[in-house]
């Protein structure tokens, strides 16, 4: 049973938004983040992205289970080696508006606290400097 809030929501709402959660749970792990940045470019077989994250292949098997239950990646196989994809094509843009918040941080430290980022994140609405 869900508890009351401010703002009641029906069930098909609450699910929703429980779905968007998972997705930010599955991208929330900086291995599962360098994977997606590397995906953009294009399918990578999985050794590759094995050397690249640095870590066993189990783990990194791991990493690519949740990102694909999470319906961020899917894969292919060709030959003897499994490639892997996006299946979302805007999370590079969306992690590019994130990162322009992180890098913009460092320069706001000693600006006033309404200093919001110089970058327009493309993704179709307001740009920071709109705000």
């Amino acid at each position: 049973m869900r508890r009351k809030g401010v703002f009641d929501m029906d069930d098909a709402t609450h699910e929703e938004l429980a779905q968007r959660a998972e997705i930010f749970k599955a991208m929330g792990h900086p291995s599962r983040l360098l994977i997606i940045d590397t995906l953009a470019a294009g399918p990578r077989p999985v050794t590759d992205l094995a050397n690249l994250v640095g870590d066993n292949m189990s783990t990194v098997s791991r990493h690519l289970s949740v990102l694909r239950a999470a319906g961020l990646i899917d894969s292919r196989r060709s030959a003897n080696q499994i490639f892997y994809y996006l299946k979302v094509p805007c999370i590079p843009r969306f992690c590019a508006c994130i990162q322009a918040e992180v890098r913009t941080r460092g320069q706001r430290r000693g600006a006033s606290a309404g200093s919001g980022c110089a970058q327009d994140c493309g993704l179709g609405g307001l740009s920071c400097q709109e705000r």
